[in-house]
């Protein structure tokens, strides 16, 4: 970040501050020529060349390559121990350690403001115009007007991040972002005073911005984000999530105005209709990511038609049909969506398995691909997802009721890079399925909430043959049982999360007890209910059923001990004469005549421990032949024994 003149704005084009983009590199330098900051001071300009000559090698390498060195020291601290070597290294180095400044806290950020206030003969250097970034996340509530107003002279700001400062008043956020000429990302999630009057100061002075976050933005209308759209034509990620008043218009803009857009988020936008999602089909064709979660709107019509059409042959009516405004023809796109990795159509209902089919064949490498409450898919989606093959990573598919196992174990075969699969609340789906699942060998994560149809023959599959999942949610699979669990978390030991709510074996204070606390939202029911095992608490669980069932093996072995002990004596003894018996009989009777219970005592334990170990496991396995070691089986031929 050191220059002779001003950034050209070769940032990312990403809202966060994550690394380089392969599109758009960012460069660190910009500059062909870097060169050390100017100090303000000309006096100590020149002192600092003076005192700086031919003492060590080191103070005689040329600023820009000793400024290439110091450019891979990441870490604060150590910047700063390089500022102090020498005036030629603090030169060299100051702008490193400004370009970003860390806010730990609230008085570090006072600080700084406190230095870039200073009149310009008291300051060594125009720290001001080093900052690059701001981000305000852990201050959100922090941040005031009077605080945002003296950013106004960081005037080479390329991002800037002000989630959840709620304290912003839209007045003084358009008067200062105009200042900000060089901004290439702003995050402006939760902010819920801004209005167009911030969105259309953006628009109008920043027009290098690339990427803008207006996520809960609820005052925004239409006007100002069609405004945006035309006086930033190099965005590329826009993120309009809540944006409740959003309409059709802003969204074709974008589509037909920024034609390097990468990104777009239009989740909970209720108003957008077919006719904006085909302009992004049709003209955004560098698109990686698009989320239409919520749009309750769009249908078959939003998306490119099928490779083959499967419509009904024309039939011939006595009353011609007039067609609408609304009335689309099937989307031929004249090139493929290459880039497409991620596409969200969670609650779209009308979505059927036309869209899906057409959408994988112009798209043939998405790598996310969410369809929960899609209710209108059937197998065909499935079967047209499996082309994506190797491409496929996560998939949901939540609600979709009329999948079966058929489907789902050709995906299982045809996609097996697979690290994330949804099936909630696909009732036809059986054990079959987990079993082919089970043998994705990069499966990291499955959702089989209230697939009622699970037994405990799929808990063992998962825990035979996979070892890499970390979570695993079973909500509402009443069938499974406490037995499956442990044979499941002593086979998963990566295991960092099981969901388990509403299973009737899971409903006992022993074992509730290393759940996390319920959401504040439930009602006395849920929480009754509520049983998510996370982090700490699955090892807990874990360890509680080991020791569990361990000592229900010891005593057991105890107990068969003790009979096989007392069934030799009685086999010793068998062989005596008919009065020996008799003197037997009468040693074995009270002088009251009622028998001796001594030799009891043994069956008493082994019985109080079949029941302790009947009330925490429940119903035995279903699979006792195979899994020999399972204790509820053993638990039970032993009572039966006594």
């Amino acid at each position: 970040m050191v220059y002779k003149l001003a950034s050209p704005a070769q940032s990312t084009t990403s809202l966060s501050d994550d690394g380089d983009e392969d599109i758009n590199h960012s460069a660190f330098f910009a500059s062909s020529e870097p060169a050390p900051a100017q100090w303000s001071r000309l006096r100590i300009l020149s002192n600092a060349t003076n005192r700086s000559s031919g003492h060590s090698p080191a103070s005689r390498l040329p600023p820009e390559l000793l400024i290439h060195i110091l450019r891979h020291l990441h870490h604060p601290r150590d910047i700063h121990h390089s500022l102090l070597v020498s005036r030629a290294w603090c030169s060299c180095s100051v702008e490193l350690l400004w370009h970003k400044p860390t806010l730990p806290s609230f008085s570090t950020l006072v600080k700084i403001l406190r230095v870039i206030g200073r009149e310009p003969h008291e300051q060594s250097f125009t720290y001001a115009q080093f900052i690059r970034r701001f981000n305000f996340l852990s201050l959100g509530h922090d941040i005031t007007d009077q605080i945002f107003a003296r950013l106004a002279q960081c005037t080479r700001l390329e991002r800037l991040t002000l989630v959840n400062c709620n304290a912003l008043s839209d007045e003084v956020l358009a008067r200062t972002v105009p200042a900000f000429t060089q901004l290439v990302a702003i995050d402006l999630s939760g902010v819920t005073d801004v209005s167009d009057l911030t969105v259309n100061a953006i628009a109008k002075n920043c027009h290098k911005l690339q990427g803008i976050n207006l996520l809960g933005c609820r005052k925004l209308t239409s006007e100002s984000i069609v405004a945006l759209a035309e006086g930033c034509p190099m965005l590329r990620r826009v993120k309009l999530s809540g944006v409740d008043q959003l309409t059709n218009e802003p969204v074709s803009a974008f589509a037909q105005k920024t034609p390097l857009l990468l990104e777009i988020d239009l989740h909970n936008c209720k108003n957008i209709t077919d006719a904006a999602v085909r302009d992004l089909w049709v003209h955004s064709h560098h698109m990686r990511e698009m989320r239409l979660s919520q749009c309750i709107e769009l249908t078959d019509s939003a998306f490119p038609a099928p490779p083959m059409s499967r419509e009904a042959p024309p039939t011939e009516y006595v009353f011609p049909t007039l067609k609408t405004m609304d009335d689309f023809p099937p989307l031929r796109l004249k090139r493929p969506y290459e880039h497409l990795r991620m596409l969200d159509l969670t609650n779209c209902a009308n979505v059927t398995d036309d869209a899906i089919e057409g959408i994988i064949s112009v798209s043939p490498r998405i790598r996310n691909l969410m369809l929960a409450k899609c209710s209108a898919l059937t197998d065909r989606s499935v079967e047209s997802i499996c082309k994506l093959g190797k491409h496929l990573h996560y998939l949901h598919l939540g609600h979709a009721t009329s999948i079966t196992d058929a489907s789902v174990k050709e995906l299982a075969r045809s996609c097996q890079r697979l690290r994330y699969i949804d099936l909630a609340n696909c009732f036809q789906l059986t054990d079959m399925s987990v079993f082919e699942l089970a043998a994705l060998q990069k499966l990291r994560r499955i959702g089989l909430v209230r697939v009622n149809n699970l037994t405990d023959e799929a808990i063992y599959a998962l825990g035979d043959r996979h070892a890499t999942l970390e979570r695993v949610h079973l909500s509402y699979c009443d069938q499974i049982s406490v037995m499956a669990i442990h044979f499941l978390l002593q086979k998963l030991q990566k295991l960092n999360h099981l969901s388990l709510t509403g299973i009737p074996a899971f409903r006992r204070p022993e074992l509730q007890q290393f759940c996390r606390e319920p959401p504040a939202e439930f009602n006395s029911t849920q929480r009754q209910a509520f049983c998510v095992y996370s982090g700490d608490g699955v090892e807990k669980l874990r360890r509680y059923l080991m020791e569990l069932f361990q000592s229900i093996t010891e005593e057991i072995n105890a107990h068969a001990t003790e009979c096989e002990d007392q069934t030799a004596e009685e086999e010793d003894g068998y062989g005596a004469t008919f009065d020996m018996e008799v003197d037997d009989r009468d040693d074995t009777m009270d002088f009251d005549g009622s028998p001796v219970v001594e030799d009891l005592e043994p069956a008493r334990r082994a019985t109080r421990s079949t029941t302790r170990a009947a009330a925490v496991v429940g119903p035995s396995s279903s699979r006792p032949n195979r899994h020999s070691d399972h204790l509820a089986n053993w638990a039970a031929a032993n009572a039966a024994a006594v």
